[in-house]
């Protein structure tokens, strides 16, 4: 130990023994800066009161020790006694030497990707600002990592603490004292157009707090309030590596990062079978009729009364055939006369009213709406459930020629807006004319192209299923760019990556052998970007929320996207592309994972008597769930957005509890 004596600092500095040797240094190409405490005055100002190596103050003892984790990983421990009550804030930085800014690629898991540029200006990206520093429970996991493709050489800052409490702040922007054990994680350009990575603690949102969709708001800063004869104790750990490219970062980070919280699976309170039962008062509370069809009514209810806004869906967000199909199956797997009815009354209805006069799926009706846009991806969700439902009823002795022809056609007509390079338009008008050129969601038409190729014994529509796969591969896999699959925001998301993931899974089932190991390949790149999305652990909520009453586990939840942070239960069957992967590529970590999803995910927040999580109706699964100071425009940290859209988040329930079905669909078309 050495101790620096000063009139009115005494600072301690401890190394313990992993300091000692060279392996537990920094590699030259990192430059380690001095630790600030800064704190409050009387007025609410920040003052810098230490400066690591320097001296001022008189009111804190300070203690740092290095450990080294391994030859490529050092956790730095800071510990302060504080002399005298005092308002507090650490900041510590670590500089990227050769790499410049202009160079650097970022991942905070969850909530950026490389440089964020895919999202709006109203969303943090490097459009706005070149520095951005978030709160931890905004990422999947409390980490930053610092990435130079030129060079390969990547850095991780990773919080290491156990962070088990927040409290609800008094005020959302400026400088607050607050009981929390939430900091934040900074990325950016640092002096000589370095590249920075920096630690807080508490928090420090800058420049800007991403509070509200599409709402920067102004600067916000915690201090830590400590009483004379308390002390603090604050982690980092910086690891660093090389990786060839930005996937192989992020996979290396995932899987170090799983290995680190070991997710454990959560308890549930009911069966899977239980569940379903839940979820089917949704149909019977939900249906509504327009004056031609009958259907679900899936979109924008009040969340306390969930009245019936009477708005019938197709595809995301409210997956009517989906979640026809899913009743009619479960009404006769329990022999249930009223749910059979019932699915085939909303069917029978979309069979006979449900296409436009070009052919497409009716995606969204109600009232007065023109229906005059069209997207890739409703009508692929709507495409692959018809085929799920033809083939149903096939195997019950129901032929539907005029609909299998009616799908057909459709699925050219589709294939037509196919370009050279495989890419599908990601929106288009009643006649095929192309409105958004984007093509992000190209992914999602893979699966009812294989499935229609199978169905219809058509070479044309694996063709294009193939197109697409190679479009995917070169242009989002490659790239490691996965976007736009969310259809209220365009910018990096986690369904592009699990939707890329599933659709190369299928291909891998019904390709040939020659090409079947590269889509598996694929579908494991893609997954583990899909699974950055996913909480690794377990964010703390003020014990009077609504989150904090529930005891909600965020672990196994997912981020939505950059520009819509908040968690939810969109899985689908994704868990089940994990635990085929597990199977062909000898990975556990993908089984466990997949395991953790499902059981976090399936009844936690699933409202049934005695346990109504603030939703209105049994079974309507919450849509916003929102863990981290962002809100869909009302109620903040801790609770639900105020309106939400169910028929999706029931059709993803359901399919998660209905592993096998494209397997066994593939198996009677061979």
């Amino acid at each position: 130990m050495r101790i620096i004596s000063h009139p009115a600092l005494w600072l301690a500095i401890l190394f313990g023994q992993a300091c000692k040797g060279p392996e537990a240094e920094l590699p030259q190409h990192i430059l380690e800066q001095p630790l600030e405490i800064s704190a409050l005055n009387e007025k609410g100002e920040t003052l810098i009161v230490y400066k690591e190596g320097g001296s001022d103050g008189g009111t804190l003892q300070l203690e740092k020790q290095v450990d080294a984790e391994s030859e490529h990983s050092l956790t730095y421990t800071y510990t302060i006694h504080a002399k005298a009550d005092m308002d507090i804030s650490l900041q510590k930085d670590w500089t990227l030497a050769s790499t410049t800014f202009e160079e650097a690629e970022f991942l905070l898991p969850g909530f950026w990707y490389k440089r964020n540029l895919r999202s709006p200006e109203k969303a943090p990206s490097f459009k706005t600002a070149d520095f951005w520093s978030f709160r931890e429970d905004r990422l999947s996991a409390p980490l930053a990592v610092g990435y130079n493709p030129n060079n390969g050489q990547w850095v991780k800052l990773e919080r290491r603490d156990s962070l088990l409490r927040d409290e609800k702040p008094e005020s959302m922007q400026g400088n607050i004292k607050l009981l929390t054990d939430i900091g934040s994680l900074g990325i950016g350009k640092g002096s000589n157009q370095q590249t920075l990575l920096r630690g807080n603690f508490p928090f420090l949102e800058s420049p800007s707090s991403y509070q509200s969709k599409l709402k920067l708001n102004p600067k916000w800063m915690a201090f830590y309030p400590l009483k004379k004869g308390e002390k603090l104790k604050v982690s980092w750990t910086v690891s660093f590596g090389k990786a060839e490219r930005f996937s192989d970062m992020v996979k290396n980070t995932w899987e170090t990062t799983y290995d680190h919280y070991k997710p454990s699976q959560v308890e549930n309170t009911k069966t899977d079978i239980q569940i379903k039962e839940v979820l089917s008062n949704y149909f019977y509370e939900s249906y509504a009729e327009t004056k031609d069809l009958k259907g679900f009514a899936g979109l924008w209810f009040d969340t306390k009364t969930c009245e019936n806004t009477g708005v019938l869906s197709v595809g995301f967000c409210g997956k009517t055939f989906a979640n026809a199909y899913n009743l009619l199956e479960y009404g006769v797997q329990q022999n249930n006369s009223e749910h059979i009815a019932l699915a085939r009354k909303v069917l029978d209805s979309y069979y006979a009213n449900g296409f436009t006069y070009t052919g497409l799926i009716r995606e969204l009706v109600y009232g007065t709406n023109a229906e005059d846009v069209y997207t890739l991806r409703k009508q692929s969700e709507g495409l692959k459930n018809l085929l799920f439902l033809l083939d149903f009823d096939k195997r019950q002795g129901i032929q539907r020629a005029t609909l299998e022809q009616q799908i057909k056609t459709l699925m050219h007509r589709l294939v037509e807006l196919q370009d050279k390079t495989g890419g599908f338009p990601r929106k288009f008008d009643a006649n095929f004319k192309v409105l958004d050129n984007s093509t992000g969601s190209t992914q999602s038409i893979i699966t009812p192209m294989v499935m229609a190729a199978r169905y219809f014994n058509e070479p044309e529509f694996m063709k294009a299923a193939v197109m697409a796969g190679s479009y995917a591969e070169k242009n989002i896999i490659e790239q490691s760019d996965y976007f736009s699959s969310t259809l209220d925001a365009n910018c990096e998301d986690k369904e592009a990556a699990a939707i890329a993931a599933v659709s190369f899974y299928h291909l891998a089932l019904a390709a040939d052998d020659a090409s079947r190991q590269k889509y598996v390949s694929l579908a494991k790149e893609a997954a583990y970007f899909g699974l950055s999305w996913y909480y690794l652990w377990d964010v703390p909520f003020p014990k009077e929320s609504l989150l904090g009453r529930t005891n909600l586990k965020t672990r196994g939840w997912g981020n939505v996207s950059t520009e819509n942070n908040h968690i939810d239960v969109w899985a689908f069957d994704f868990p089940h592309v994990l635990e085929w992967l597990a199977r062909e590529t000898d990975e556990p970590r993908f089984s466990e994972m997949a395991k953790v999803i499902t059981s976090s995910i399936k009844d936690q927040m699933l409202p049934y008597e005695g346990h109504m999580v603030g939703v209105g109706k049994v079974g309507y699964m919450p849509e916003i769930i929102q863990h981290t100071v962002w809100d869909y425009g009302a109620n903040g940290k801790g609770y639900l957005n105020a309106h939400m859209s169910v028929g999706w988040t029931v059709a993803s329930i359901w399919e998660v509890l209905t592993p096998g079905r494209f397997g066994r669909f593939l198996e009677r078309y061979p």
